[in-house]
């Protein structure tokens, strides 16, 4: 079902539709009072203290612009007043108060937002133009209020302490004064600073004049309009709502959790699936994502904001169409996030996980370094302690040499030291030396020796040393090579001679079975014969293969050949042996073609003499496990079945020539197969591995795949 594309794909195509269908109803439930039954913008808001905290806050903020900010704003003069023009484009954060318009006055300065134009050019203009507004009034003078307000009137008082602004000026250069603690005296008088007059000042709202005038209606904006404008359009379906809420949340639960149960199962394939996009950093495609996204919510308000009754239809449609390009933008990195999460390698493929992984490595390795530091220097502390002695002591010698000679003693210090030097290069020589010497070795180049006078007293114990090591090993591979040698020819030669006594007896046994022969006795020593000296013969051939499979002595034909096929052929052939045997084969064999270069005729070999070893060896009515897997460009074969004796050997042990599991050699069998099959196996450039765990007798073959 996980793998069910059609079903997957249904489930995408209706989780972004019922995801906008409850987010349009939550919408609806939670803003229809705001937007239709109730009208918070109407006369009572201006009796609220949320419309007296914006009111006087905006002042306030207005008021510290005149003090900070004039020099930004566009000015003309009135005498000795500057009066700055501010429109107050930027005051995003409070309602639009229809008809609002406010000056306010600080010592020879003036902060308005009513237009300057020849009418309104002077302080006294600009007074008689708010007052002559037909809509409410309200007067700030030295403290006092007088408000057309009631709640200005009564409350006011509560926001003086926003006027409160602390600031110094050098030479008409006004600026900000940070500190929190200010001495009374300071503020108050003027005070000298180096060679500037700092003068500091405290303002108090009986410093301003204010005077403001408004009208007691809220603008409404674009977006408060589309969304009044939504909400009267959904009104017809509250009901349907009501119910969308539970049923939509179910679902989008329900879907949601299948799709992460079902991401990344692709039906044939085993583990989970990744793509090329899924190999691309998850950051870099979280961070398009978002720029995207952002780009895109960015270009819906934007066209909020210049709504348009006409244009209604068509702003929903361009909501709609934003929403599911978001989805699908959302879908794509959640997608590839819950794939990466599920094999694992969220954090490996990651920018932050390589780079994570690189600082780990990094400080790993200088704490090896540092600790195998600590241990050298440990080790060969009495080396050590005599270098830090003799480096300490020669700068001694050379600060002595120069302050009692001067010159002459930088001299001699220069001697000294171009002497050092060549010493040391002399002792860098000599490792050089040896270390190519042991790459000779190392190759198995051990005609050569090194001379002992060439090295200087401290390498001459080691050279003594890799000296007598090259001659062992040259010793030892001469008597390896004379020993091997002598065993080929040996098994060569026995064999030889086996063989032709061998055939004569099979012979005469062969026509012995022809003759009429009435006395069963004779009959079933017959029998006993050939059965035992076919035995022989198969001995014989085996002792001969695995020497010239241990030794290289066996020419390859390389081709390609499909290891399943082959496979499944030789456990048919072994089918009624394991029958014989009961036991149940459980194979793991894929249905694809998977090649490897082998030669065909040995590689059959390996695999009949495994099989052949489970037949001798498993134990009756089990089971035996053939699995073959695929991974990068490795196919591993693996062959379990459990041993009727109990494995009390190691591994290495049982590939060893002549070393059989039946401990009491009761069953048939040279105890060559699995040698032979590993040196095979390893001529044709694949591993043969043998684990043993209690009874289990497992055996993994590995090539590369073509």
């Amino acid at each position: 079902m996980r793998e069910n594309r059609i079903l997957r794909l249904i489930s995408y195509i209706t989780l972004p539709i019922l995801i906008l269908t409850l987010i349009i109803s939550l919408f609806y439930l939670t803003q229809k009072e705001e937007y239709i039954e109730y009208n918070k913008y109407d006369s009572s808001f201006f009796q609220t203290e949320e419309f007296l905290n914006q009111y006087m806050t905006r002042l306030s903020r207005q008021a510290y612009n005149l003090i900070f900010n004039n020099e930004s704003y566009n000015s003309i003069k009135d005498g000795d007043f500057k009066i700055c023009y501010n429109n107050d484009i930027n005051e995003q954060y409070y309602r639009q108060i229809k008809d609002y318009y406010y000056i306010i006055l600080y010592k020879n300065i003036a902060l308005t937002n009513v237009e300057l134009t020849a009418e309104t050019n002077t302080v006294e203009k600009i007074k008689n133009y708010i007052s002559n507004q037909n809509s409410k009034k309200t007067n700030i003078i030295n403290g006092n209020v007088e408000s057309e307000s009631e709640i200005i009137s009564n409350k006011a008082i509560k926001y003086y302490d926003d006027f409160e602004e602390t600031y110094y000026s050098i030479n008409n250069d006004i600026q900000k004064y940070e500190s929190e603690k200010i001495e009374q005296d300071i503020i108050v008088n003027n005070i000298n600073s180096n060679s500037n007059i700092k003068e500091f000042y405290t303002t108090k709202i009986e410093d301003f004049q204010i005077y403001t005038s408004y009208v007691e209606e809220v603008v409404e904006t674009n977006d408060d309009i589309f969304l009044r404008n939504s909400i009267i359009n959904l009104n017809n379906y509250e009901n349907e709502f009501l119910y969308a809420v539970p049923i939509c949340s179910i679902l989008i639960i329900v879907i949601s959790i299948y799709l992460i149960i079902s991401i990344g199962h692709t039906k044939g394939k085993e583990g989970i699936d990744l793509n090329d996009f899924d190999k691309i950093p998850i950051e870099i495609i979280f961070l398009v994502g978002i720029i995207l996204l952002s780009i895109i919510i960015a270009v819906i308000f934007e066209f909020m904001s210049y709504f348009s009754e006409k244009y209604f239809n068509f702003l929903v449609s361009f909501f709609i169409t934003g929403y599911f390009i978001s989805y699908i933008l959302c879908a794509i990195m959640t997608i590839t996030t819950i794939k990466r999460i599920k094999a694992k390698v969220l954090i490996k493929e990651s920018i932050t996980g390589k780079i994570y992984k690189w600082c780990l490595n990094t400080i790993t390795n200088i704490l090896n370094k540092l600790r195998k530091f600590i241990k050298e220097t440990t080790n060969s502390w009495n080396i050590t302690s005599k270098l830090i002695c003799g480096i300490i002591l020669y700068f001694i010698c050379v600060i002595i040499l120069i302050i009692v000679l001067n010159g002459f003693g930088f001299v001699i210090a220069l001697i000294g030291s171009a002497y050092i030097f060549y010493k040391f290069v002399e002792r860098i020589n000599c490792y050089k030396k040896i270390e190519i010497h042991l790459k000779q070795i190392y190759e198995g180049d051990n005609s050569t020796k090194l001379n002992r006078s060439e090295f200087t007293p401290e390498f001459q114990e080691i050279v003594k040393y890799i000296n007598d090591i090259s001659s062992g090993f040259k010793n030892a591979i001469e008597e390896g090579i004379k020993s091997e040698k002598l065993k080929t020819e040996l098994i060569t030669n026995v064999s030889h001679d086996i063989k032709t006594p061998l055939t004569s007896i099979i012979n005469y046994v062969d026509l012995l079975k022809k003759e009429n022969i009435e006395n069963e006795k004779i009959k079933e020593y017959i029998e006993i014969l050939d059965n035992k000296s076919q035995r022989l013969k198969k001995l014989t051939e085996d002792l001969v293969e695995a020497s010239k499979a241990s030794s290289g002595n066996v020419k390859l034909n390389i081709e390609r050949i499909n290891i399943c096929e082959l496979i499944k052929q030789t456990t048919g052939e072994f089918e009624d042996k394991f029958k014989e045997k009961k036991l149940e084969i459980i194979s793991n064999i894929p249905d694809k073609e998977i090649f490897i270069n082998a030669d065909n005729r040995y590689m059959y070999r390996i695999i009949e003499n495994i099989f052949s070893n489970i037949s001798k060896y498993a134990l009756e009515s089990s089971r035996v496990y053939i699995d073959i897997n695929k991974n990068n460009k490795k196919v591993k074969i693996e062959v379990k079945n459990i041993s009727k004796e109990r494995l009390n050997i190691t591994p290495d042990e049982l590939m060893q020539r002549f070393v059989r599991g039946d401990k009491s050699r009761t069953t048939e069998g040279s105890g060559l197969g699995i040698s032979i099959s590993k040196s095979l196996t390893e001529l044709q450039k694949g591993k043969f591995d043998l684990k043993v765990d209690g009874d289990l007798f497992k055996v993994e073959l590995e090539f590369d795949t073509i």
